[in-house]
């Protein structure tokens, strides 16, 4: 950076853009061009700005700050020029690079020069508050809640030692994609995901706490070692400045040292500011690395995650010291982190889901929903944090509206999670997995936790479209456990009568909505084995759920869906070939319906049951308006990681 002599500019030469809102106050920030900030990249950081070339704005007060990133997107270098009162400043800029801007101007007139594609991230003008309000969320990318220790994590426990921890916090998946991306938004996993089970990012529409909180005026950060996290599939909404490496065709993460770092950075670029920083470390993720100095050979997780072999007693425990080698690397990084913080800093830290370690014969995560897969570690502490513990479950997906309130901004309408320091959701925890094969869901109610593995049905639907992952997949059906007296999750029992229909509702109000059009459900098993619907027309059937094999026939206008008269669950999604179809229940019980028998029904006027009782129940669901971008991008990504072949 050179500074030139001052240069005077004729007034009438200049155009002047008004900052938003009011003018400057003493202290504060105001944010330059902001209803024109869209999203722009240089590679591995993405920052929400405008283009450089011909911006000019007026600064009313004395000894202003101007802060920004100049990202240069051109192929060649690039010289960007701020002239004004002052004088003139110059920046150069190679192909790609970025830098944050921070530099005191007076008041009066100030033009920016620059190439057509250098781009000003989130440009702002103001001056340091001497009491900044600063969120930082700390997830660390499949960590187990029971590493968290004084043992393994004694830095990190004890950082949080004057917080609240919640030693009960489940994840509402067991993969990273569903897992952030209902993080994000509030929402539950299912309601993101398509027919076929494809959870590819966070939709566009989709509100996040990030954009909520850029919304009520925090400038944003995100460094994110997880390339599956990206800008190109909706996780950087929100975020001013959102950092993650293009790791297409590599699976090597960056470590958690260079994380921590560029949130140094960020954090010294935006001191005075109210702001949110979001980092997404991936240590403990395989591949495991030994820190430890020694050379050694570790073994492929892969092919026994997907059970394809068995693992011998040397290797699980390898595999058992490395994890545990790279949790305690973790915390050092962590730790150093935290002691650096501001007393008054909101700090949270959490994961996106567990990793099984040889439990229940399973390996790292993605394909069952067993406790070392779902149960996460959730701490906070700051000035609206009072300390404690709580043992009672909650769920990731409170932690968004949680958040916002800490930092004052209500939540978007259809944000589905509430505030844990409100206490949380009053509804019953569930998670699932879903895109690696056929649907496998969980719910948790207190001590009751029921877990259903679907089966694949050939030729019905997303389902029959689908090829599980594992080479020898646990056994479908529909399981309860008892937490209280059954911890370790190895005596699996049948559901109680007292809490299936408890059960059947929560079903209904996520795997039940997720695929629009007519739902035909039979829930609770007790000989309703049989429905048989009277039809104008033809139904296909777009998605079929249950843990034993589903029979569709239809002909002359008679559809008939049969069953194991022992399954708690089976439903299908139905796509009528013309709208309305109408239909008769002709086998079953239509007063469940709150229909006579024989009466003919539009199904679109159907909303569906707050419980299932017994027997068959009808609904229609509405067209979901999704958009996911990014798709393809993601899926490379994916690959890279080994999530897909």
């Amino acid at each position: 950076m050179r500074f030139k002599p001052g240069i005077r500019v004729a007034a009438g030469i200049l155009a002047v853009i008004p900052l938003v809102g009011c003018g400057i106050a003493e202290t504060g920030w105001r944010r330059l061009w902001s209803e024109e900030w869209t999203l722009h990249d240089s590679g591995e950081r993405w920052v929400l700005g405008v283009p450089a070339a011909g911006r000019d704005f007026s600064s009313e007060g004395r000894g202003h700050e101007l802060r920004m990133e100049l990202l240069n997107r051109g192929q060649t270098s690039a010289t960007v020029r701020l002239i004004g009162p002052d004088g003139e400043v110059e920046w150069s800029l190679g192909v790609g690079e970025s830098r944050p801007v921070e530099i005191r101007r007076g008041r009066g007139r100030h033009r920016i020069e620059a190439p057509p594609d250098v781009v000003l991230g989130s440009p702002r003008l103001g001056r340091p508050q001497a009491e900044p309000r600063l969120l930082v969320v700390v997830l660390v990318d499949t960590l187990r809640a029971d590493h968290v220790n004084p043992e393994l994590m004694p830095g990190v426990v004890e950082g949080f030692s004057s917080g609240r921890r919640w030693r009960n916090a489940i994840a509402n998946s067991s993969w990273t994609l569903p897992s952030v991306a209902s993080f994000f938004t509030a929402r539950p996993v299912l309601e993101l995901s398509s027919a076929e089970g494809e959870m590819i990012g966070v939709p566009e529409s989709v509100a996040t706490w990030a954009t909520r909180l850029h919304g009520a005026g925090f400038e944003g950060g995100a460094v994110v070692a997880n390339y599956t996290i990206h800008a190109r599939n909706g996780f950087a909404a929100g975020f001013s400045s959102f950092q993650v490496p293009d790791g297409r065709g590599s699976s090597a993460a960056p470590d958690g040292e260079w994380v921590t770092g560029e949130a140094r950075r960020w954090l010294a670029s935006h001191r005075g500011e109210d702001g949110f920083l979001y980092l997404h470390l991936m240590d403990p993720h395989e591949p495991y690395r030994s820190h430890s100095g020694v050379r050694m050979t570790v073994p492929p997780l892969r092919p026994l995650a997907r059970h394809q072999r068995e693992a011998t007693a040397e290797e699980s425990r390898l595999l058992r010291d490395l994890y545990a080698g790279e949790v305690r690397h973790v915390d050092g990084v962590v730790a150093r982190f935290l002691s650096e913080l501001p007393d008054s800093a909101e700090v949270v830290l959490t994961s996106d889901h567990g990793e099984a370690l040889g439990e229940h014969g399973a390996w790292a995560h993605g394909l069952n929903l067993y406790q070392e897969a779902i149960a996460v570690p959730l701490m906070m502490r700051g000035p609206s944090i009072t300390a404690g513990e709580v043992v009672a479950p909650v769920q990731l997906l409170d932690l968004g509206p949680t958040l916002l309130e800490i930092c004052g901004v209500e939540p978007e309408e259809g944000m589905s999670g509430r505030s844990l320091l409100s206490g949380g959701s009053t509804g019953p925890l569930v998670s699932a997995t879903f895109s690696a094969g056929p649907l496998r869901w969980a719910w948790r109610e207190g001590d009751h936790k029921v877990v259903m593995r679907m089966a694949a049905q050939p030729g019905l639907g997303a389902e029959g479209r689908r090829e599980f992952v594992a080479m020898r997949p646990l056994p479908t059906g529909s399981f309860h456990l008892d937490l209280a007296s059954d911890p370790g999750e190895d005596r699996p029992g049948s559901i109680p009568n007292e809490i299936i229909d408890r059960v059947g509702a929560a079903f209904i109000d996520t795997a039940g909505r997720m695929v629009p059009g007519m739902q035909l459900l039979l829930w609770g098993g007790k000989g309703q084995a049989t429905t048989a619907l009277e039809v104008d027309g033809v139904l296909d059937v777009v998605q079929a759920w249950s843990p034993s094999a589903i029979e569709v026939s239809q002909s002359s206008g008679r559809f008939e869906v049969r069953c194991a008269d022992t399954d708690p669950v089976c439903a299908v999604a139905l796509a009528p070939d013309s709208v309305p179809a109408m239909v008769t229940v002709i086998e079953g019980d239509p007063h469940r319906l709150g229909l006579a028998p024989g009466q003919r029904v539009d199904p679109r006027t159907l909303d569906a049951p707050t419980a299932p009782g017994r027997g068959p129940a009808l609904w229609w669901n509405p067209e979901r308006a999704l958009i996911v971008g990014g798709y393809e991008e993601t899926l490379e990504r994916l690959r890279a990681l080994g999530y897909i072949d």
